[in-house]
C-alpha cells in the first residue's frame, strides 16, 4: 500500500480485527482508528509510518495489539492504562524514549508482553509494585523481572504459587538473562538436584544428568550438585530400561497420551509430555514406580515458536495454523503470496522466503471488475489483503468500501457528479473568477471560460475535483463588439448604442428621433428592427413658448437632427438666437416689444417712404401707417415690424373743405372766412368789413374756434354805449 492510512477507517464502527503491513505507506496513524470502539485486535507492520502513537488508540475492547515501527518515535502514552481488556502486547518500536507507564500496572488482564530490542526504553521491565497480589496461603506476594538495558522481553509477574508443601512456594520464571525479584519473599522454592555419578575404576566414566522443571514456569535455577561416589553400586548393578519395563510407549508413563518416556539410567526414567503436547512438567520416577498422571495436551506450535509470523521464521506477512499433534501449516496470510503452504513440526522453524503483497484490484479481474463490475468506480490496492472500492473522481454514488482481496461483494451505482455544484457553483467553479461560467461535460470534467460578454481567460478544462485557474474575465464594449455605430443597433439610422457591461447594451433612439423603444439586448444578441425618425424638437418640449423655457414672445423652429432654435419672435428683442438639442431647454431670458415705426427708420420710411405718411407704434410687432392729418389719397394699414408694404401718395387736403366748408371751417362764427394754406393748415378770420375775429391758422383737424365777426358801425356803437355807462356809474360812485 502506498499514500497514507485512510481516515475513513474510523467510519467502519463494526470492526473487530484489523491488521495493517504497509510496506511503502506514508504519514502517520490515523486518530480516527481510536473510533474503532468494538476493535479486539490490532496489528500494524510498517517501516515507513512515523509520528508518535495516538493517545485514543485502542481504548475499550482491544485484547490484542502488535506494533512494529521503526519510525515511530515518542514515549509509550500513559493512555494505554485505559486498554483495560488488552490481554496480549507486543512492541517492536526501537526509536520510542521513556519508561513503560506504571499506568501499564492497572491491565489485570495483560498476560504477556514482549519488548524487542532493540530500544531505547529505560527503568524496570514490569512495572508492577512488589507485593500486589494475593497467594493461596494468605501471604501477599508478587513476583517481577528486572531486566538489563535495554529492556528484554518479559512476561507479567504472576502471584507465587504453591504446590503439594506449603514450604515449597515458587514464582514464575523470566527470561534469560533478567533476574527474579522478591525473591527471598517467594520461600521454599523447590530445587530439583543435578545427580553426577563417577565411577571409578572403568575404562571411562557416565555422566548422567536429569532435572525436572517444575510445572508454574519456574526460574532456571542452578542447584548445588549431589555427587555419588560408588564403584561397587555402579559395577553391580546392571541397569535395566525403565521405559520398556513399564510397558513401553505411553503405558511407561501412567499411559497418559502424548506423553513419551527416557530412561537415564540408575533405576531411574523421566516422564514428560511428547514434543509438541503440554500440560504436565517432566517428572522422574524409578523403574518401578508408575505414578505419572494428568493429561498432554497439544500445544499451539504457532505460540509455541513465538507467535505471529516468528511461528513461520520470521517472514512477514505470514500465517500460522496449528494443526495438532506437533505440527502446524505456515503460509502467506490472505493477499500475499510467495512462499508455498509448508507444515512444519513444532520445533521446527527452518522457512524461508517472502510474501509479498498482492495487488487485490487484478486478483480480481482488475478495472471495475474488481470493484463489483460497477461502471465508473476505482480500486485502489490497500496491502495487507485488502483494496478500496469507490466512485471515481468526479462520480457519487457508492461509499468508500474497504473489501479483502478475495471478496467483491459491492454493489451500487456511480453517477456523473455535476462539477459545476461539487465546487461550489456560480462563479466558485472556476476559481471564483468574476464573469466566468462553468459548464459540467460529465465524465469527471467541465469546461470553464469568460461568460459572453467578457474576455480574458481562455476555454480551460478542469477535473472534476481540480480547480487551479485563474485570471480575469473583464467586460466587452458590446457595442463595439456588435460593429460599433448604429450597426450595434441592428444598423438602424438614428440610433445610439451604451454598454451596460456584464454581456448587455442598450439600444434606442438617439436624442430627437422616436420610433423604437428602449431595448436591452445581450452583446451577442442584434435582433432589433424598426426607425428612428426624427421628433419635432419644438413639439417634444410643450410646444409654443414651453418649448422656448416658457419665455413669452418667444418662438421655437425645429431644425432637424435632434435640435431646434429658439429667439425673440419679429417684433421682440432680448434673447440672442439659441440652438439647443431636442432634450434641452436650458435656456432664460425677456423678449420685449420693438417700436417698429423707429425699427423701421423712423418717420415717413416706417411707412413706405410715402410723403406725408404717419407711422403710429401699437405694441405686439405691429404698427399702423396713413396720410398724415390734413392730408388723403392712402388709407390707414396695419403692418407687422417686418412689413413695409405702405404704399401711395398723400395729398394735402383743403382744410376749409374738409371740415364742412364755408364758415364751419371757422367754428360756425358768423361773418368768417377760411383759407387753405396747404401743410395740413388753414387760417379763419372776419371777412371783410367785420372786425372781431383775429387771423387764426388752425391744423385742418382742428374745429374748435371761438370769436365773432361784427360790421365795423356797430361796433363804434357798442364802444360809444359802453363809454357813456362807464361815465355815469362813476360819477355815482363819487357821489356817494
Amino acid at each position: 500500500m502506498t499514500g497514507s492510512i485512510p481516515t475513513q477507517l474510523g467510519q467502519w464502527s463494526g470492526l473487530t480485527d484489523l491488521e495493517l503491513k504497509l510496506a511503502s505507506a506514508d504519514g502517520v496513524i490515523p486518530t480516527h482508528l481510536g473510533q474503532l470502539t468494538m476493535l479486539d485486535q490490532l496489528s500494524i507492520t510498517s517501516n515507513t509510518i512515523s509520528g508518535t502513537i495516538p493517545t485514543q488508540l485502542g481504548i475499550g475492547t482491544l485484547a490484542y495489539l502488535s506494533l512494529i515501527m521503526p519510525e515511530i518515535e515518542g514515549t509509550l502514552p500513559t493512555q494505554m492504562g485505559q486498554m483495560t481488556s488488552l490481554t496480549f502486547l507486543f512492541l517492536n518500536l526501537p526509536s520510542i524514549t521513556g519508561i513503560i507507564p506504571t499506568e501499564v500496572g492497572q491491565l489485570t488482564l495483560l498476560n504477556q508482553i514482549h519488548i524487542k530490542e532493540p530500544n531505547q526504553l529505560t527503568g524496570e521491565c514490569w512495572p508492577f509494585p512488589a507485593g500486589a497480589g494475593t497467594v493461596s496461603v494468605g501471604v501477599a506476594f508478587k513476583c517481577g523481572c528486572n531486566s538489563p538495558t535495554p529492556l528484554k522481553s518479559c512476561i507479567p509477574p504472576q502471584d507465587c504459587e504453591t504446590p503439594n508443601t506449603a514450604a515449597a512456594d515458587k514464582c514464575i520464571a523470566c527470561v534469560d538473562g533478567a533476574d527474579l525479584t522478591n525473591e527471598d519473599e517467594c520461600e521454599g522454592i523447590l530445587y530439583v538436584p543435578r545427580i553426577f555419578s563417577f565411577s571409578f575404576g572403568l575404562s571411562s566414566s557416565s555422566l548422567l544428568l536429569f532435572y525436572s522443571i517444575l510445572f508454574g514456569k519456574c526460574k532456571r535455577i542452578y542447584i548445588p550438585f549431589v555427587f555419588i561416589f560408588s564403584s561397587s553400586f555402579l559395577s553391580d548393578v546392571t541397569d535395566r530400561n525403565g521405559c520398556t519395563a513399564n510397558g513401553g510407549d505411553v503405558a511407561a508413563c501412567g499411559n497418559v497420551a502424548n506423553s513419551v518416556c527416557t530412561d537415564v539410567g540408575l533405576n531411574l526414567r523421566t516422564c514428560e509430555c511428547s514434543l509438541g503436547s503440554t500440560g504436565i512438567l517432566p517428572q522422574n520416577f524409578t523403574d518401578d514406580s508408575n505414578t505419572f498422571s494428568g493429561e498432554c495436551y497439544d500445544a499451539d506450535g504457532c505460540t509455541l515458536n513465538g507467535g505471529q509470523i516468528a511461528g513461520c521464521g520470521n517472514i512477514s506477512n505470514t500465517l500460522c495454523a496449528n494443526n495438532g499433534p506437533n505440527n502446524r501449516t505456515c503460509q502467506c496470510a490472505p493477499g500475499y503470496q510467495g512462499i508455498p503452504v509448508t507444515t512444519l513440526a513444532d520445533d521446527d522453524n527452518t522457512i524461508s522466503g517472502v510474501c509479498e503483497d498482492v495487488d487485490g484490484c487484478t486478483v480480481n479481474g482488475g478495472d471495475v471488475k474488481a470493484c463489483g463490475n460497477i461502471a465508473n468506480s476505482v480500486c485502489s490496492d490497500s496491502g495487507a489483503n485488502y483494496r478500496t472500492c469507490q466512485c471515481a473522481p468526479g462520480y457519487q454514488g457508492i461509499p468508500v468500501t474497504v473489501l479483502t482481496d478475495d471478496e467483491n461483494t459491492i454493489s451500487g451505482v456511480c453517477e456523473d457528479v455535476d462539477g459545476c455544484a461539487v465546487n461550489g457553483g456560480d462563479v466558485e467553479a472556476c476559481g471564483n473568477i468574476t464573469n466566468s461560467v462553468c459548464s459540467d461535460n460529465g465524465l469527471n470534467n467541465r469546461t470553464c471560460q469568460c461568460a459572453t460578454g467578457s474576455e480574458g481567460i481562455p476555454v480551460t478544462t478542469l477535473a472534476d475535483d481540480d480547480n487551479t485557474i485563474s485570471g480575469v474575465c473583464e467586460d466587452i464594449d458590446g457595442c463595439s463588439l456588435n460593429g460599433g455605430d448604429v450597426k450595434a443597433c441592428g444598423n438602424i439610422s438614428n440610433s445610439e448604442c451604451s454598454d451596460n457591461g456584464l454581456n448587455n447594451r442598450t439600444c434606442q433612439c438617439a436624442p430627437g428621433y422616436r420610433g423604437i423603444s428602449v431595448t436591452t439586448l445581450a452583446d451577442n444578441d442584434n435582433t432589433i428592427s424598426g426607425v428612428c425618425e426624427d421628433v419635432d424638437g419644438c413639439t417634444v418640449n410643450g410646444g409654443d413658448t414651453k418649448a422656448c423655457g416658457n419665455i413669452a414672445n418667444s418662438v421655437c423652429s425645429d431644425t432637424g437632427v435632434n435640435n431646434r432654435t429658439c429667439e425673440c419672435a419679429t417684433g421682440y428683442q432680448g434673447i440672442p438666437v439659441t440652438v439647443l438639442t431636442d432634450d434641452n431647454n436650458t435656456i432664460s431670458g425677456v423678449c420685449e416689444d420693438i417700436d417698429g415705426c423707429a425699427w423701421n427708420g423712423g418717420g415717413i420710411e416706417a411707412c413706405g417712404n410715402v410723403s406725408n405718411s404717419v407711422c403710429s407704434e401699437n405694441g405686439a410687432n405691429s404698427r399702423t401707417c396713413q396720410c398724415a392729418v390734413g392730408y388723403y389719397g392712402v388709407e390707414a394699414q396695419n403692418f407687422t415690424d417686418d412689413k413695409n408694404e405702405f404704399s401711395g401718395e398723400c395729398v394735402d387736403i383743403d382744410g376749409c373743405k374738409l371740415n364742412g366748408g364755408g364758415i364751419e371751417a371757422c367754428g360756425n362764427i358768423k361773418n368768417s372766412e377760411c383759407q387753405d394754406n396747404g401743410l395740413n393748415s388753414r387760417i379763419c378770420k372776419c371777412a371783410p368789413g367785420y372786425i372781431g375775429l383775429e387771423e387764426t391758422s388752425l391744423e385742418d383737424a382742428e374745429t374748435e374756434l371761438v370769436g365773432e365777426c361784427l360790421a365795423s358801425f356797430l361796433l363804434f356803437s357798442y364802444l360809444l354805449i359802453l363809454s357813456f355807462l362807464f361815465s355815469f356809474f362813476l360819477i355815482q360812485s363819487r357821489n356817494h
